[in-house]
């Protein structure tokens, strides 16, 4: 894949350590809370590894002991040392011309050989100090594989950290710790929610019925935050969605692979699998994209990425009126970026 880097020679005159720049993947501003990208004293523009990383659909882990941040991408592992100037892709070192920093305890990479190092175009107006990342993954080759293929591949994916509890158990402690059939069961939650809330046609589905089969997956008095960064009651999360197939006429048809072999807990019960999925219909992909990372593709072609379901047990209030799963929704990770298939 062609790679177009314009940060090679950035032409910045009388800039400081401090001179902080704005970052934008797919043309959405990133978001960085607490910790701002900024251009160094080898003019190279510097952002924190984690925020960046994850815009692009990657994960990161952190060594503390061997002070190296590691970035999982679409099957590439890169690895970087603190204060070092190598980057290592799938095993291969090469060097940058600056070096990977901690700044008021974020790590602080290089974007240009971040952003090279997964296949993105970058350029750089030096005008206005902004960076721009865009992605054009490859279309995925997902013909003749089985489905047991397909769940072996999900298990090469690194685990989702939690920041919180710094904890990650595998498959095979959650076996002892619950039991294959109890499971199953969580898998199937997982499952029926993915093919429940992304399975829809505004020309066939009756709304009452959809919106009584997404309570299931949420608890009453609780919220959700959708790709909209608006926090909404989970029943005007699940009403405003339907009202929203019916007005942007939306069909969309998804399938789940996953099985009880894909489960881990990071704290979190996650359920990993493939979503492969088709819009065949929206009069509004613009407010479909800002919905739904999975909004951002072409009407009418096949894409499929691969997703954490992560869910929880939540304490029911003795008011509440919504029969519920014995696990609950809390997030959605996207693993992968979203790949037209082939």
């Amino acid at each position: 894949m062609a790679v177009i880097i314009m940060l090679t020679t950035m032409m910045v005159t009388n800039v400081t350590a401090e001179t902080y720049v704005k970052v934008t993947v797919q043309g959405e501003t990133v978001d960085f809370p607490d910790a701002k990208p900024f251009i160094d004293a080898n003019n190279r523009t510097l952002v924190p590894i984690r925020f960046i990383s994850e815009a692009l659909g990657a994960q990161v882990s952190w060594n503390g002991d061997l002070q190296q941040a590691t970035i999982a991408y679409d099957n590439k592992v890169i690895e970087l040392v603190i204060n070092k100037k190598e980057i290592s892709i799938d095993g291969q070192t090469q060097v940058m011309d600056t070096q990977a920093i901690l700044k008021d305890s974020r790590t602080y990479v290089p974007v240009r050989f971040v952003s090279e190092a997964m296949g993105a175009n970058v350029e750089w107006d030096s005008d206005n100090y902004i960076v721009s990342i865009t992605l054009e993954p490859e279309p995925a080759d997902l013909k003749g594989m089985t489905n047991e293929e397909i769940i072996q591949q999900l298990k090469e994916y690194p685990y989702v950290e939690n920041s919180f509890t710094n904890r990650i158990e595998n498959n095979e402690w959650m076996v002892n710790r619950y039991g294959k059939d109890k499971l199953k069961e969580f898998v199937q939650i997982g499952k029926s929610y993915m093919e429940t809330f992304y399975n829809v046609d505004y020309r066939i589905y009756n709304k009452a019925d959809y919106i009584e089969k997404l309570k299931w997956f949420f608890l009453e008095s609780s919220s959700w935050v959708a790709d909209d960064r608006i926090l909404r009651d989970n029943e005007d999360h699940i009403n405003y969605w339907a009202d929203m197939i019916t007005e942007k006429q939306i069909s969309i048809h998804t399938e789940f692979i996953t099985d009880e072999t894909c489960i881990y807990t990071n704290g979190y019960t996650m359920i990993r699998g493939r979503m492969n999925y088709i819009i065949e219909s929206c009069n509004d992909m613009q407010w479909l994209k800002k919905y739904t990372r999975y909004g951002d593709v072409e009407l009418g072609k096949n894409y499929t990425c691969v997703v954490d379901v992560q869910i929880i047990t939540k304490a029911k209030k003795p008011d509440e009126k919504w029969e519920t799963a014995e696990r609950l929704l809390s997030d959605e990770h996207l693993i992968t970026p979203l790949k037209e298939v082939k």
